[in-house]
């Protein structure tokens, strides 16, 4: 059952691909953490939320893509970061707006008893509206798929807005099947989940869950209904109609499969379904510090806002530290590829491909945190652009342009699960910048263009890694 979870890959390229075809869409609260049972209580959890799962339609609407970032820091502290895409075309009234919200809360009640969870935290942030390289984002994932582009302007509506916020959950165990087979194990229960976020802006989202859940290490199972509701989103049209799609009773059915949870909403009567894709990380309780060092691995991920599709192959070696040195040291062989959106101009994008080789150090965190991995590297090689044209002007494109190029990669990598055979599972986040040996100008629907532009992103992804 654990080679369940060699799924993740697959499963969170086609999230990527959910997250940007042409449907109406809702999601979690923005600046709460995702919706997990209280069984599984990870230290990192990155949140694709979007209509995957859902029920589709016609329209581009409403929160468009979420992202939500949740970690766990001690044990009772908990930190969230949300990065929102709202859009609205299918009415007289078109626009988009980013939403960014971040906030720490606190466990004033944890309380875990026999066949019983208990959790209430309350915390408070800050929830910002404005331009934030959504349409970018967006765009350069619908690239990647060859979807629609979206061209829609953004509103002026900016500022920033405090929030305090309450969450709360109880679990209980209300039936144990007897046996050792495949339907032994099982635990019954119910869960209950209460969500209220206020803002200085006086918006309101609450929301109000109700669930069975059947539990067996590694697996959980839930379904039941979840009421949101939604007031004080009177700022914009954009906003006030997000809020409205979102208002409404949803049934809800969601799995966990080790480090891998999804999960659907699907709404009764809007339009506004959406589904999840979680990966987990629950490493502190997993792989203590001094665990064995990869003999190679496989790193599959996204860099954004420029979209690329990252693929790495590394292979660990000792070149440049000691055999009884605490870092690790693998040579490297990266690939990214994408069409990334020039700038703010819709009608144009650039082909990108690159080819590089070169070398990563990576050491464990000491103790308590030795199931965290801090990354460096360096690499060279070349990278290809080429300028190609869209809507006024699709079918344009400019000739390909070869530069030598350099990219430096620092982050985190988040033991996440064993895989068996060898195999285990980390999360990764980090931030890679590249620069290549010259730029380039060239004319381009008669207009002087440069190429070949220093950058700079967040990568999260996956590493697969065979002791």
């Amino acid at each position: 059952m654990k080679k369940l979870w060699s799924l993740a890959p697959f499963a969170c390229a086609c999230v990527f691909v959910a997250l940007q075809s042409n449907v109406a869409r809702a999601g979690e609260i923005a600046g709460m953490r995702s919706q997990l049972p209280p069984t599984s209580d990870p230290d990192l959890t990155i949140n694709f939320s979007n209509d995957f799962f859902g029920r589709g339609g016609s329209v581009d609407d409403f929160r468009t893509t979420q992202i939500i970032l949740g970690a766990r820091i001690g044990e009772r502290w908990v930190g969230v970061f949300d990065h929102s895409t709202l859009t609205l075309e299918s009415s007289p009234e078109t626009g988009r707006l980013d939403q960014i919200t971040a906030s720490f809360g606190y466990r004033f009640v944890d309380r875990t008893g026999p066949g019983k969870i208990t959790r209430v935290a309350v915390g408070s942030g800050l929830r910002s509206t404005g331009d934030f390289n959504g349409e970018r984002m967006q765009n350069g994932f619908h690239r990647l798929i060859n979807s629609r582009i979206s061209e829609l302007p953004y509103l002026d509506t900016s500022g920033v807005d405090a929030t305090l916020w309450i969450d709360a959950d109880h679990y209980s165990v209300f039936h144990t099947s007897q046996g050792d087979g495949l339907l032994g194990g099982w635990r019954s229960s119910y869960w209950i989940r209460a969500q209220s976020l206020l803002t200085t802006d006086t918006q309101w989202d609450n929301a109000l869950g109700a669930y069975l859940v059947a539990s067996r290490n590694p697996f959980d199972i839930w379904f039941g209904a979840r009421r949101d509701w939604r007031s004080g989103y009177d700022q914009d049209f954009l906003q006030n109609a997000t809020a409205q799609a979102e208002d409404d009773l949803a049934l809800v059915f969601g799995i966990r499969m080790g480090a891998l949870v999804l999960e659907t909403v699907q709404q009764l009567n809007n339009k506004a379904s959406y589904g999840q894709l979680k990966l987990i990380s629950d490493g502190r309780k997993q792989f203590p510090a001094g665990s064995a060092w990869p003999r190679f691995s496989v790193e599959f991920g996204f860099i954004v806002p420029d979209v690329l599709l990252q693929l790495a192959g590394k292979r660990r070696i000792r070149l440049l530290t000691e055999s009884g040195s605490t870092w690790h040291e693998s040579l490297v062989v990266d690939v990214r590829y994408g069409e990334p959106q020039f700038g703010d101009d819709t009608s144009r994008y650039v082909r990108t491909g690159q080819l590089a080789l070169g070398m990563e150090w990576e050491r464990q965190l000491a103790a308590p945190l030795g199931w965290i991995g801090a990354y460096g590297g360096v690499n060279v090689g070349l990278r290809r652009e080429q300028l190609l044209g869209d809507g006024m002007l699709s079918g344009q494109s400019s000739e390909s342009i070869d530069r030598a190029t350099a990219a430096a990669d620092i982050g985190f990598r988040f033991a996440a699960a064993e895989l068996g055979g060898g195999w285990r599972y980390r999360l990764q986040l980090g931030l890679t910048g590249w620069s290549s040996f010259g730029d380039a100008n060239l004319m381009f629907n008669g207009q002087d263009v440069s190429l070949h532009n220093t950058g700079v992103g967040v990568s999260l992804g996956m590493t697969f890694d065979y002791e």
